[in-house]
């Protein structure tokens, strides 16, 4: 019988959203400014729940009710799409680091394994906790490497 070593699995994030990001930015912002959201939103013209669902990537805002709360928070638009721009490069960036180290992860394991191709491999298995009838009671997400 095979030993079965486990590795913690960082769930995939799904991919961010325009409208988060977006949100994320202009709370950020008013953060910065020590602002409260009733301020900026009456200055805005909008009720503060619903700029609260725009900060929180809920709602995706229109063109008008954008521009009004980026003059509301002192901003130009194009300091806002900037932003937003750099915080997705800054998750890809994050993604395809994360991947990288992952690969090196299972190159190694090759390795120490004399595995010849870890990906093709029938005992490199990826499993969920929720997939392996005798892992219930290891943590959702959990990847195992089974070994012969």
């Amino acid at each position: 019988m095979g030993r079965v070593v486990e590795f913690p699995r960082v769930p995939r994030a799904p991919k961010p959203l325009w409208r988060t990001a977006l949100g994320e930015v202009l709370r950020a912002e008013r953060l910065g400014q020590e602002r409260i959201l009733t301020e900026v939103a009456a200055e805005a013209g909008l009720s503060p729940q619903y700029l609260s669902e725009v900060e929180r990537g809920r709602k995706e805002p229109s063109s008008e009710v954008l521009a009004a709360v980026t003059e509301a928070l002192g901003l130009e638009l194009f300091e806002v799409v900037e932003r937003v721009g750099r915080s997705l490069q800054a998750r890809r960036e994050a993604e395809l680091a994360e991947a990288a180290r992952r690969e090196r992860l299972e190159q190694e394991v090759a390795r120490a394994y004399r595995l010849d191709q870890p990906s093709r491999h029938p005992l490199l298995v990826d499993l969920t906790a929720a997939d392996a009838a005798d892992a219930s009671a290891a943590p959702a997400g959990t990847v195992y490497l089974l070994v012969a």
